[in-house]
């Protein structure tokens, strides 16, 4: 197979030989490695040089932020073999069953490749593809690696003994599910793109920290989709708003943002094509 490789050395868990020792492996492999022309383009144009090289994969090595790129601007029809070199490689272990040795992924999925699309969903031009958390809670760093994983109450539960944590229902949400809009408040949101179709949402709405410790511990012994105030699968769409006209402040898989004081979340069904195992031999 003939393999393009990107590999950012800067990422949190890449080593600084990285793509020496990715390339040794491919190799070593069997299979034949494209490089970018220029290793100091951007990585749109690192893709496009690539696909258009004729390779039949593009292994990425890098940080959420890296991963999301390349298989944003990747060709629809060159499947993206993702590797964990960031700090919480929400993507990864999804794909690669809770793998997170990049060597045994990349051993494993050539011995037996099968391409996939995969969903997502996007805010503005942004696309995630584990979870996006909108509201008070992305503020808080002691719970960031709940927050990462899409565990809403999770990281609610954290913090609940916190004086800072802010409960008022300050996020105006406004659901798309099969043809019938409903609208209700929220503290905060997690928004999930469902593999079997639409998106998946999950609010927090607390009147009081009690109900709020309540809900967090529904969410510990029952998961946090039975432990939220309101749950839904199957949306079209997702509309947000901040009550006070403020930024929404946001994480969309695990990377921080601001989107504005409104904002609006669609699905797409096939968003990205991946390189995982299970082709047979």
């Amino acid at each position: 197979m003939k393999l393009g490789t990107i590999v950012n050395e800067k990422s949190g868990s890449v080593p600084e030989d990285g793509r020496d020792q990715l390339l040794a492996l491919l190799e070593e492999l069997g299979h034949e490695v494209a490089l970018p022309a220029s290793l100091e383009a951007d990585l749109e144009e690192q893709v496009a040089g690539l696909n258009a090289a004729g390779v039949e994969a593009i292994a990425v090595w890098g940080g959420d932020g890296t991963i999301c790129t390349v298989l944003q601007t990747s060709s629809d029809r060159t499947p993206v073999l993702v590797l964990p070199g960031g700090t919480m490689n929400l993507l990864p272990k999804r794909l690669h069953a809770g793998e997170l040795n990049w060597k045994k992924i990349v051993e494993t999925v050539l011995a037996s490749p099968k391409s996939e699309w995969i969903p997502a969903g996007e805010v503005g031009r942004q696309r995630f593809y584990v979870a996006a958390l909108f509201g008070q809670l992305t503020h808080l760093g002691e719970s960031r690696e709940a927050v990462r994983e899409g565990a809403l109450l999770e990281a609610v539960s954290i913090l609940t003994d916190k004086d800072t944590l802010d409960v008022e229902s300050s996020l105006e949400v406004e659901v798309n599910l099969a043809g019938e809009r409903r609208a209700f408040p929220a503290t905060a949101a997690a928004v999930l793109p469902d593999a079997d179709g639409g998106l998946e949402i999950a609010v927090v709405a607390p009147d009081n920290h009690l109900d709020l410790a309540a809900a967090a511990l529904d969410a510990m012994v029952k998961g946090w989709r039975e432990g939220a105030h309101f749950h839904a699968a199957g949306a079209a769409s997702i509309r947000m708003r901040h009550a006070k006209g403020d930024a929404i402040s946001a994480t969309l898989d695990g990377e921080p943002c601001e989107p504005g004081e409104s904002v609006s979340v669609t699905y797409i069904a096939k968003a990205a094509c991946v390189l995982v195992a299970g082709g047979g031999t």
